[in-house]
């Protein structure tokens, strides 16, 4: 492949890319505005008979006579934040698919692809329990390489409790609130705020058809107490899997394997893929999940800005956004093939 000069096609996108980052911003601030008084009026909701019983009925009624026209406010800065976000998102798609045009030309690239739900419970990477509802999935694009055989995709998911938790009579309540109130104002990107994973999902049929499920999870307890654990209780519940302790010092630091057949999972990591895995891990410089199950290889990663769009800090300066981007796919792609 040629070399890409980032610099040059940054001012040559510069007007698109000043565009996108002009609407992100009036988008973050709306939204901030918005999903603020969005919250203090679900407490208003929810506390409201407290301050009833406080006030009395005469300043209770004088409050919510205040109340009214911050309201109507509140409805008008809705709909300047919905039409916001549909010409921010019209801009960032237009962006996109010239600069995915112009940094990986050799693959298929959609933003109107779906990835199955299926596909990613398959992949045992987002489904920690056997009573897990069905995974919300959201797809914001997808690359296929050009003989079809590997898929990579920018997806949200949303599983584990905060699925579980949404469905329950008083629960659900605040989930909602958490989820599609608080979160919106701190979340990288605001249209994948309502999902506990934003990043990179990868999939591919391999020649060899593996005996049960074999997953390589990012090992890092320091950082996410306790998630490890629990990971592996809900999977051992499940689907009869096991810990498998390798002799390879630097994979064994960087990611554990559960297994429910040992035998195939020793036959599988050997030390020439664990050092390979090691390698893609460290080329990446951020966790990675693995899975073989049943003829298909998955592979995972968190990256809450995004993976196949435009980053948030999209004019970075001598190109360094777009080298951002195109890493990211060459080592996305590069995964199967060094797999």
């Amino acid at each position: 492949m040629d070399t890409i000069n980032f610099k040059a096609l940054e001012t040559e996108l510069h007007d698109e890319l000043v565009r996108v980052k002009r609407w992100r911003r009036v988008v973050r601030v709306l939204s901030v505005v918005v999903y603020s008084l969005v919250f203090c009026w679900f407490m208003f909701v929810l506390f409201g008979g407290l301050l009833l019983a406080r006030l009395g009925w005469d300043d209770y009624g004088m409050l919510t006579q205040t109340l009214i026209p911050v309201f109507i406010g509140l409805v008008v800065l809705s709909f300047l934040l919905s039409r916001s976000m549909a010409s921010f998102q019209r801009q960032e798609a237009a962006a996109t698919r010239r600069v995915m045009q112009a940094l990986v030309p050799q693959v298929s690239f959609s933003l109107s692809s779906e990835a199955d739900s299926e596909l990613l419970g398959g992949s045992r990477l987002f489904t920690v329990s056997f009573g897990d509802p069905r995974l919300g999935v959201e797809t914001y694009g997808e690359i296929e390489s050009a003989d079809g055989r590997l898929h990579v995709a920018d997806v949200a998911v949303s599983y584990g409790w905060v699925n579980r938790w949404q469905y329950h009579p008083i629960a659900g309540y605040f989930v909602m609130l958490y989820r599609h109130v608080m979160r919106p104002v701190f979340a990288a990107r605001m249209e994948s705020s309502a999902y506990n994973f934003r990043g990179m999902f990868g999939w591919c049929r391999t020649e060899r058809r593996y005996e049960g499920d074999i997953l390589v999870l990012p090992d890092h307890l320091e950082d996410k107490v306790g998630y490890l654990a629990r990971q592996m209780q809900a999977l051992h519940k499940r689907f009869h899997a096991r810990l498998v302790v390798l002799e390879d010092p630097e994979f064994e630091r960087r990611f554990v394997v559960y297994a429910d057949d040992e035998v195939t999972a020793r036959m599988l990591l050997t030390p020439a893929l664990m050092r390979r895995l090691t390698a893609l891990r460290d080329a990446f410089g951020r966790d990675l999940m693995f899975s073989f199950s049943r003829g298909y290889f998955y592979y995972a990663a968190s990256m809450p800005r995004g993976f196949l769009r435009l980053r948030p800090d999209a004019l970075k300066g001598e190109g360094r956004m777009l080298e951002e981007i195109c890493n990211d796919i060459t080592l996305a792609c590069r995964v199967a093939d060094e797999v």
